[in-house]
């Protein structure tokens, strides 16, 4: 009979209530399993049963494929037993120094790799269960796992010990997933802001502000599920005069002043956009030239912070060019839609190009910034 015909008949007999006890375990179920998977069930050199190890303890099989060095422990129990079957096979593969380690109900069958960190749990590299699983799946598990061919190449270990590693890497990548959403929320990345933005845009028909986009995030980091305070239309500075008129609701600022001290000389700013505007045209003034040389050094990843054209500011995106836009003068146009984060990082470009020391000779503290 083929491995696959004795799955399926294993099967039928479990469905049925055919196995009683341990005893019908072992000699209908794993017998006949190990010897579709080339094990010689009846050479002691190859397959121990009632495997002494130290401390008088005793495992049910032994699979050898070399003299004195197991290969495979397999721990037998009856059908629906529970109980700490899991602690005592691991004990005698310490003990042993066997590598792999079985245990089995008939129905369910548990993979291990006891020389692996972790719980009994995250050392188990594979359930398989005969009553879910097609048969022609649990054979290619079989076959990866037990064959005798397998075991004795070492093919079997190898496979099993990536197949650990890749579900560590996956308990690590998913233990990490509240850590990375605090970092986004508490310092949002650009793609995040559009993201939550444009989803904003499917369903009331326009786009806040990143600045508001950003505030929202933050606030989750600390209080959950945010209440957010009303935010009236940010005032106009006289250099944007000449935007189209839009619904007071469709620009949410936050109504945060912003102090400025540039080269020893205080200043207070309605927000942190009219803060970084400020910024930038007095260095142009002090230094004629300074605006084209900060627009090469701060490209934007889909945006360009500010350009020539105002259409080039956000390209392919006419709606963000009518009402998120400022002249700095000069013929230039600011980019207005961005987060406080990225405001403050433009800052700190705008001072290097400028000469001018960051924290000393300009200081600024931007609402959600890190300075």
């Amino acid at each position: 009979m083929s491995l696959l015909s004795t799955i399926a008949s294993i099967g039928d007999n479990l469905r049925t209530n055919k196995y009683r006890n341990e005893t019908d375990i072992r000699e209908a179920v794993v017998n006949r399993i190990l010897m579709d998977l080339g094990w010689d069930i009846f050479n002691p050199e190859a397959v121990r049963r009632e495997f002494g190890t130290e401390e008088r303890r005793r495992v049910d099989y032994a699979l050898f494929t070399a003299p004195n060095a197991p290969s495979v422990f397999i721990e037998v129990k009856a059908p629906n037993w529970t109980g700490e079957g899991d602690r005592q096979l691991f004990e005698y593969a310490f003990h042993q120094g066997a590598p792999f380690a079985i245990l089995v109900d008939g129905r369910e069958w548990s993979f291990y790799l006891p020389g692996e960190q972790g719980t009994y749990l995250e050392r188990r590299v594979h359930k398989l269960d005969l009553l879910e699983r097609e048969p022609t799946d649990a054979a290619r598990v079989f076959e990866r796992y037990l064959t005798y061919e397998r075991i004795k190449s070492g093919a079997a270990l190898r496979d099993a010990r990536a197949d650990y590693q890749s579900a560590a890497r996956d308990r690590h990548a998913r233990d990490a997933i509240p850590k990375a959403w605090s970092d986004l929320i508490s310092e949002p990345d650009d793609l995040l802001i559009d993201l939550i933005a444009e989803k904003v845009v499917s369903l009331i028909g326009f786009r806040p502000t990143d600045e508001y986009v950003e505030e929202f995030l933050t606030s989750l980091n600390t209080i959950g599920t945010p209440r957010l305070p009303p935010v009236p239309h940010r005032e106009r500075t006289e250099a944007s005069s000449n935007k189209i008129d839009i619904p007071n609701s469709s620009v949410v600022r936050t109504p945060r002043r912003v102090s400025v001290i540039l080269f020893g000389e205080q200043s207070e700013h309605v927000d942190a956009i009219s803060a970084l505007i400020f910024v930038l045209k007095n260095f142009e003034k002090r230094k004629p030239g300074f605006l084209d040389q900060f627009a090469r050094a701060a490209p934007g990843r889909r945006r360009n912070h500010i350009s020539k054209s105002r259409s080039d500011v956000y390209p392919n995106r006419p709606e963000l060019e009518v009402y998120t836009t400022d002249e700095l003068g000069g013929g230039w146009w600011l980019g207005t839609n961005i987060a406080n984060r990225e405001k403050l990082r433009l800052i700190k470009i705008a001072c290097e190009v400028a000469g001018a020391k960051f924290g000393k000779e300009v200081q600024i503290a931007l609402p959600n910034t890190q300075n």
